[in-house]
């Protein structure tokens, strides 16, 4: 039995060096070698190494559970088998990846077995031939381990357990420490090369990083060797014949219930006074990915990429080639998500963090922070752009003293009670509460911005991140990033616009079109003197633009989702399955993608990757 035990283990060794092999193969296919240095091909052996030995463990444990029983033969015919085909699926998945940039899921599993598979992966013979030709060799050399074994075994005696404990598990910490720190210093080829290991998800931890006091990486912009291609092309810029403030005001986690004359009447009176969108929806249900969107005008889809090659968002860029100064108000810290070095790396002396212990307290103060700079801002040559992000809708918290507008109101958000017969009432009025006093606030910033003139040349952007669920589709979705229904996507949007720039929106009006996160961006950068087409870098068109647009991508790489006109969703989920929803979040069972929605999905997700 201890023969056979070991024999177990020395075949398991040989499937992990297989792999390995198998995803060093993999790296030269790709365009990341040239961007590894010393450090960044000790992390993807290590990685491999790591990786393999996990991923082994799938034939190791079809092999051991027969020959705890004393049956042999059994226990290699198993695990013969349990390789050939993790072989073979990673020889696949390797070919997905080629082509689409991810790895096999359920939107890739759906088009195989789902109808209509022939109209994209229509193969010719030869192409069966040699997948076929591809398994007979992986099976041979999946049965021809054995005998390695049991050559190694009669010859040695030994199965080198612990020598290849030891190795794993000094790779695995290896790994994850140089991903660690390379995450946090922009290690492109290292950030990058992670991600052609499927399913490989290695460690980052930039706050122990930034308390360590680890230097973080530059922020310089890599121009070749990445899959990145945004803006596709150049920027083509006039000179503006006037240069506008903006101020762009986002409030953190905004349910469009709460957005009345009772709850938030400055808001409303700001909407009922300029221009509404009032079927407008966030690019993602969470602040990191709906952030993002917000300034790319793309999906954080491309997020890890982006941070990795270093690539700044355009929109940003152009502002400060125009000579804007840029301020940030924010509540919650702009290091995480990691704001800061992503979206305003490039700008001056940015304000990161505001003082105070809750959201109100801070929020508090970045009102009086910008109420102190603006007017000087106004009085000064140089435009500005003003990004102000109140947080107080997603603290749940309000002094017992402001929590008596909306009654009844818990004292607290006791999430640990909250269920599908949970009465929501008084959680939204603590939540509406909250909202009353953010509103005030803003309230002041509007009429500062009235009282010193600025609205006569100051656009004005009135928004959320994204939306706060209160479990109306009654399936116990309380909150924020759980699903993408409209109920954590539909966010209020308000625009004040300056008469006389190049795209008109009639104070009063209210657009009742679809428009989403992606078009703001390239709204601003038609008023800023640039001429490409906005699909040159963003996902989106002009706010005013009433044409319908496609399914819109939502989410981020890990878990994102397509959602149809008629708001039905499509989600590709976090563990790699496909699921289909309606609009209030009911599963539609053996719901199949049609091939040519299949196509549009791939050209969108990967439209901005060369």
């Amino acid at each position: 039995m201890k023969k056979l035990l070991k024999s177990c283990v020395a075949y398991y060794a040989l499937a992990v060096i297989a792999m390995i092999l198998f995803f060093v193969v993999q790296l030269f296919r790709s365009d990341v070698t040239e961007q590894l240095d010393v450090r960044g091909w000790i992390f993807y052996l290590a990685s491999c190494v790591s990786h393999a030995a996990c991923l082994g463990i799938i034939p190791l444990l079809g092999s051991l559970i027969p020959t705890a029983f004393g049956k042999n033969k059994i226990a290699r015919w198993i695990g013969g088998v349990l390789l050939t085909v993790l072989l073979y699926f990673l020889w696949l998945d390797s070919n997905v990846y080629a082509i689409y940039r991810f790895h096999i899921n359920g939107f890739v599993m759906n088009m195989v077995l789902g109808p209509g598979a022939g109209e994209i992966f229509a193969f010719s013979p030869m192409v069966y031939a040699k997948e076929v030709g591809a398994v007979v060799v992986i099976s041979l050399g999946a049965y021809g381990a054995w005998r390695v074994v049991d050559w190694m075994i009669s010859r040695k005696g030994k199965c080198y357990g612990l020598p290849l404990l030891l190795s794993i598990v000094l790779c695995t910490l290896l790994a994850h420490g140089i991903h660690m720190v390379s995450a946090f210093q922009c290690d492109f080829g290292v950030m990058t090369s992670a991600r052609i290991l499927p399913y490989y998800y290695p460690m980052t931890a930039r706050g122990l990083c930034r308390n360590l006091g680890i230097k973080e990486g530059e922020s310089r912009e890599l121009t070749t060797g990445t899959s990145v291609n945004y803006p596709k092309h150049s920027l083509e810029v006039v000179q503006p014949d006037s240069l506008p403030n903006i101020v762009m005001i986002l409030v953190d986690s905004w349910n469009k219930r709460a957005f009345t004359p009772e709850c938030m009447p400055n808001a409303c009176r700001f909407a009922d006074e300029n221009t509404e969108f009032t079927n407008h929806f966030s690019a993602s249900n969470g602040t990191r990915s709906a952030v993002f969107s917000l300034f790319f005008g793309l999906s954080c889809y491309y997020w890890e990429d982006f941070e990795a090659a270093r690539v700044k968002p355009v929109f940003v860029r152009r502002l400060l080639d125009l000579d804007y100064d840029c301020k940030a108000y924010p509540s919650a810290t702009l290091q995480n998500p990691d704001f800061a070095r992503v979206i305003f790396s490039e700008v001056p002396d940015l304000t990161v963090s505001t003082e105070g212990e809750t959201a109100i307290l801070r929020d508090s103060q970045l009102t009086c922070n910008f109420l102190r700079d603006l007017p000087a801002l106004q009085k000064a040559e140089r435009p500005y752009f003003a990004f102000l992000f109140y947080d107080l809708p997603h603290s749940y918290r309000v002094p017992a003293e402001k929590n008596t507008h909306f009654t009844p109101a818990w004292e607290y958000a006791d999430f640990a009670s909250l269920n599908n017969d949970t009465d929501p009432t008084p959680f939204f009025n603590l939540y509406r509460n909250c909202c009353y006093e953010a509103d005030l606030l803003i309230g002041q910033v509007l009429d500062s911005l009235k009282n010193v003139g600025a609205l006569d040349n100051t656009i004005v952007i009135l928004t959320a991140d994204h939306a706060q669920e209160f479990n109306e589709n009654h399936r116990n979705f309380w909150g924020h990033n759980s699903n993408f229904s409209k109920w954590q996507l539909e966010v209020p949007l308000m625009v004040h616009w300056p008469k006389g720039l190049k795209t008109e929106m009639p104070k009063g009006e209210k657009f009742t079109h679809r428009t989403t996160h992606y078009d703001l961006i390239p709204t601003l950068m038609n008023e800023l003197g640039v001429a490409n087409s906005s699909k040159d870098y963003s996902m989106g068109t002009l706010l005013t633009d009433t044409d319908d647009r496609d399914e819109e991508l939502v989410g981020s790489h890990l878990n994102f989702a397509f959602v149809g006109r008629n708001d039905t969703i499509f989600e590709q989920l976090p563990g790699g399955g496909f699921q289909v929803f309606t609009a209030d979040m009911t599963p539609l069972k053996d719901y199949h993608v049609s091939s040519a929605q299949f196509d549009r999905w791939m050209k969108q997700l990967n439209s901005f990757y060369r």
